[in-house]
Parts: structure tokens; C-alpha cells; sequence
């Protein structure tokens, strides 16, 4: 399944060069006191593993999957005494996040201990896998982002758990994002898969997963995720109704410390490596910035074998957006200024054209906090709408772009000729929603 190359084109509009203007890079990874947060695990290890003492287990995680010293948390249950590690579970990218997205990888084993990956049509574990275990442990890294997908495996974990009368216990950790940023396009109910098992959810929901597990299991409606094909890797469905969803057994350890005012770096942890290309704390900044843009540009869809980052900021506060050969630097701050952001000042940040030629866009973040990634990305969409021409040519690429999207009325836009995509619509649209969705979420919440 490929995208057209016309579709391919978009990607010359920008190249994101080094998002040091949404992080504090200078200090990431020199932390040199005591963690200020408290992660799931320690607190469990703190309380003596109380919750699993006498039984069978099984955990899923990865290689993020580790506690406040950054020893890993499957290696952790497994030389604990009082219960049984019997299965461990890998999500995309396998226990040691090595495998690129849609490689295969097969079940394997650990210290005797067998693995199984839950991925494509396994997304939704085996019952036989799940046979003799008493609770299922879940210690994965999320990075706030709907379709960056760890807490799809979660609620797929919990689907198959749940049906089985098994126990979900999951240790929480920090939204690096922070627990304030919530926005861009709700999940429409037609569009959920593991990209984004749940209807309504923002790109941006600003939730941990323990809160997004503790919204799941106190649901009051049923949660169905549809199968999709992904470049021809097929990923199962779920469909778990309300009654299933009551009577399953949900246990989370939340933290200590944490705050929703907090992003990684007010933390006191150090980042490990969540998958290939989300290495440090940079690389989920600029994750951020392009989760919308980047998406209809790239051939098989997958943001970080396409866009290029290149070291080119000059400090932690500039991001550097490369003009096109198709569109004009010049082009491209007219629309941006006059047309979308206006009065920079409650962006948080400001446009100026640098280089000797004028040959790229340098942004300038004046206030972290008020940086919303998606109304960037929706503006890159609309410039890219307006003066290139791109489209989908076949029914999977759009389900696939709807399964990340989530909003069917910007993706029809998209993929309707000669229509232009109104910004203040879809921004005032979106504000809208992020506030129902707060309304209805915050019920869920751990943290203050």
C-alpha cells in the first residue's frame, strides 16, 4: 500500500530541524538530585508488593518499563519472592524496543520466562497466553499522544483480561507532556483501532495511563477498537461491553510527586528510550509538533522513517522549519502570520526568516506553557491544503489517516479536491471538544 507520489510532495513543505524550542534541552539527562516523582513501580516495591503477593502474574512492558534507579521492572518481579512471574508481554517494538513498527518479531523466551508479543492480530492477547495467571501487571511509557499507542495495548490487555477474570494491575507513570495540554482532533467512534481505542479522545489528552485505565474500566459505555491493516500487517479489534468492563477487577498504583502542572524535565527522572525513534526527551517534542502534519506526507504513514531532524537549533528555545521548493519561504510566513497565528503572544512563541538566502523559518518559543502543538500542525495542513495538491488513493490509506486523524470532518477535508481547511474553525472546534472531554475525565483523575 503506497500513498501517491503527489501526496509524497508535502513532505518538501518543512522539515522539522531539532524541536529544541519545546524542551529544556540542556537539562535533559543531568539530573543530579533525587527524582521529584515517585514512579508506580517504587511505590509498589515500597509497599512490599503487597497487591501480589501468592499469585501468578504476567507483566507488560518494555525497555521504559523500569523504576526510579532504572532497573527494569520485568527483572524486578521476576527476583522478588511471594509471587510468580510466569509471562511476560512486549508491545510494538518488542521487550527491548528494537523492532521498527511493522516488523514481525516472533514469540520468544527469558530467563525461562516466554514472551509474547502483542502486536498486529495478536494486539488482543491469546487466552491461551493468559492461562493460569491471576493479574497481568502493565509498566509501559506513554508520551500523551493518542495514536503513539502503548495504552492501546493497555486496553486491549484489559479486553482480554477482563473476559477471562483476570486482574489488571497498572503501575503509573508521568504524561510527559504534562497533565494542562489537551487538544487537536477527538477520536470519532467509526475511526478507533489500536491507534485510538476510545471515541472522543483529543490527540492530546493530557491523561497518565493509570488515569487512562481508571476512565476504561469505569466507562459507561461499551469500548470497540476496529480491525485495520497497516501497509498489509493486520491488527485485531476489541470490543469489550459495559457489563465486562464492571465486573473486571482493576488495580492501579498511581504515583507520588507528580503534578499536572509537571512535564518530564520537572520530574527528576531520567528518559529511557520508549521505541526506535522517541530516544530522548527531544525526540518526543518533536513528535508533538508534527503528530498532525507529518502524517499525510509520508509513505506508509510512519512519521520517523520520513521526516529528517538535523542538528540546526541554536539554542533550546529555536526550532528551525526549512522552507519548500514548492512553496516559497516567503509564502509560507505570509500565511502563517496573516492568516493563522496573528498575535503571537498566546502561541507562546513567534516566526522570523533566517538564513543567508532567507531559506528557512526560525521559531522562537517565548513560554513553553502556552505552545499548542496541534493548532502548528493544523496550520502546516491547511498551508499544505492551499497550495500544493495531494490526495488518497485508495480506501485503507484513508482509514488508516482517519485512525490517527480521528475527526472525519478534517479528514474529508483533506482528501477533498480544492477545498481549503479553515484554521480558527477546526481550533475553535477542537477547544470545544478538549473542554467535554475534560469535563467527562477529569472524574478519572489521580493528580491535581
Amino acid at each position: 500500500m503506497k500513498v501517491s507520489k503527489i501526496l509524497l510532495s508535502f513532505l518538501g513543505i518543512f522539515c522539522l530541524i531539532g524541536v529544541g524550542s519545546i524542551l529544556p534541552f540542556r537539562f535533559q539527562n543531568i539530573f543530579l538530585t533525587k527524582p521529584t516523582v515517585k514512579l508506580g513501580i517504587d511505590v509498589l516495591e515500597e509497599r512490599g508488593f503487597d497487591v501480589l503477593q501468592g499469585k501468578s502474574i504476567g507483566v507488560l512492558t518494555n525497555q521504559a518499563g523500569v523504576n526510579g534507579r532504572g532497573d527494569l521492572t520485568w527483572k524486578i518481579l521476576k527476583n522478588t519472592p511471594g509471587f510468580d512471574l510466569k509471562t511476560i508481554f512486549a508491545p510494538v517494538h518488542g521487550l527491548d524496543g528494537k523492532f521498527m513498527s511493522l516488523e514481525t518479531f516472533y514469540n520468544d523466551e527469558i530467563d525461562n520466562i516466554p514472551i509474547y508479543s502483542v502486536f498486529a492480530s495478536n494486539s488482543r492477547p491469546k487466552n491461551e497466553w493468559l492461562r493460569g495467571l491471576d493479574a497481568v501487571v502493565v509498566d509501559l511509557q506513554d508520551i500523551g499522544i493518542r495514536y503513539y499507542n502503548y495504552w492501546g495495548f493497555m486496553v486491549y490487555m484489559m479486553a482480554a483480561c477482563f473476559e477471562n477474570n483476570i486482574e489488571v494491575i497498572v503501575l503509573d507513570r508521568p504524561n510527559p507532556l504534562g497533565g494542562h495540554y489537551i487538544g487537536g482532533p477527538a477520536m470519532n467512534s467509526e475511526n478507533t483501532s489500536i491507534w485510538g481505542p476510545i471515541a472522543d479522545f483529543p490527540l492530546f489528552h493530557g491523561m497518565t495511563i493509570g488515569e487512562i485505565a481508571n476512565y476504561c474500566k469505569n466507562s459507561s459505555e461499551e469500548i470497540i477498537a476496529h480491525k485495520l491493516l497497516e501497509t498489509g500487517v493486520p491488527y485485531s479489534g476489541i470490543k469489550i461491553s459495559h457489563e465486562t468492563l464492571k465486573k473486571g477487577k482493576l488495580t492501579v498504583i498511581p504515583m507520588e510527586g507528580w503534578r499536572r502542572d509537571m512535564r518530564w524535565e520537572d520530574t527528576g527522572l531520567k528518559w529511557v528510550r520508549t521505541s526506535p525513534y522517541i530516544f530522548n526527551l527531544q525526540s518526543v517534542y518533536e513528535y508533538a509538533f508534527t503528530a498532525l502534519s507529518a502524517l499525510v506526507a509520508l509513505d506508509y504513514f510512519d512519521t520517523c522513517n520520513f521526516l529528517k531532524f538535523e542538528s540546526s537549533w541554536s539554542s533550546w528555545q529555536h526550532l528551525h522549519l526549512f522552507s519548500s521548493r514548492y512553496i516559497s519561504s516567503v509564502l509560507i510566513m505570509k500565511y502563517l502570520n496573516e492568516e493563522v497565528f496573528k498575535n503571537y503572544s498566546q502561541y507562546g512563541f513567534s516566526l522570523s526568516a533566517r538564513g543567508d538566502k532567507g531559506n528557512f523559518i526560525e521559531i522562537e518559543v517565548k513560554d513553553i506553557r502556552k505552545v499548542k502543538p496541534a493548532l502548528f500542525g493544523l496550520a502546516m495542513l491547511a498551508l499544505s491544503k492551499k497550495y500544493t495538491r495531494f490526495y488518497v488513493n485508495s480506501e485503507d490509506v484513508y482509514r488508516f489517516i482517519g485512525a490517527h486523524i480521528g475527526d472525519n470532518e478534517l479528514l474529508q477535508k483533506l482528501c477533498a479536491g480544492g477545498e481549503e481547511i479553515d484554521v480558527s474553525y477546526f481550533a475553535k472546534k477542537w477547544d470545544n471538544e478538549a473542554q467535554n472531554f475534560i469535563e467527562k475525565s477529569k472524574v478519572f483523575y489521580f493528580y491535581e
